[in-house]
């Protein structure tokens, strides 16, 4: 380990023993302190420096193995991951400590499941399931005219969606999807997202043409067009996390 490694760390409250210890290595990755490839001091070294018990190191290394950040080695030790230090696993390793789930994974979820609701929507809809879709994106244009937030009535939208499939396992997951939407770091992230650039319309432009392939009970197009909007979505929510990362990194760095 670099000798200078040992200047990025302090010792820890013990109020929030495991989460600081998570918060302090990430440090040492992502400022290079810790390349990637190369080891980590003992957990006994990492213990007695962060001035905690083992099993608050352990627990934080674990944490951080699941986020892609370390790679844990049975009999050689715990090493960087090449992109180890990347804001993607960063953003996994906080949403964990947190007790969330990334908001990254929850659109890579999303992506796979919400085109598949929709191109069994545009087959199996019926009247009653066009209505309440209209009346949920006549909603959101209203919401959107008053300046308030769209969230709760875009992810009604979506559920409608799964709803209007008439498959009650493709329901029930996208019900989940939509329960964890409901975390603050999927809410903040996809918030300060939508609000660039008038982005919040852009969705609600999405929204009707899902709509309008469902209506015309077109399948292939109802899958595509909630494929793309799944894909902006994620589009969004990378650049509003770099922006991020510049405004905490600051000029010239």
């Amino acid at each position: 380990m670099p000798q200078e490694g040992r200047s990025v760390f302090r010792a820890v409250e013990h109020a929030k023993v495991y989460s600081s210890v998570v918060d302090q290595i990430l440090a040492g990755v992502r400022s290079g302190t810790f390349p990637p490839g190369t080891p980590l001091p003992a957990e006994r070294v990492l213990a007695e420096r962060f001035e905690v018990g083992r099993g608050s190191v352990r627990e934080a290394i674990r944490v951080l193995e699941h986020a892609g950040v370390l790679d844990v080695r049975v009999g050689s030790g715990t090493y960087v991951v090449g992109d180890g230090g990347s804001e993607e696993n960063a953003l996994r390793a906080r949403a964990a400590v947190a007790g969330e789930h990334s908001p990254l994974d929850l659109i890579v979820a999303r992506a796979a499941l919400e085109p598949v609701c929709a191109e069994h929507a545009a087959t199996a809809r019926t009247s009653n399931d066009l209505r309440v879709l209209e009346d949920l994106v006549l909603k959101q244009e209203r919401v959107l005219e008053e300046g308030a937030d769209p969230s709760a009535v875009d992810a009604d939208f979506h559920l409608a969606v799964a709803a209007a499939s008439h498959n009650s396992v493709l329901f029930a997951l996208e019900r989940t999807l939509v329960d964890l939407m409901r975390e603050p770091m999927w809410s903040e992230l996809k918030g300060r997202s939508r609000g660039r650039r008038d982005q919040a319309r852009h969705y609600l432009e999405h929204h009707r043409q899902v709509l309008g392939a469902i209506e015309r009970r077109d399948h292939r197009r109802a899958r595509q067009l909630m494929a793309v909007h799944m894909s902006e979505i994620e589009t969004g929510l990378l650049t509003e996390l770099g922006s991020a990362r510049d405004r905490t990194d600051g000029p010239g760095r």
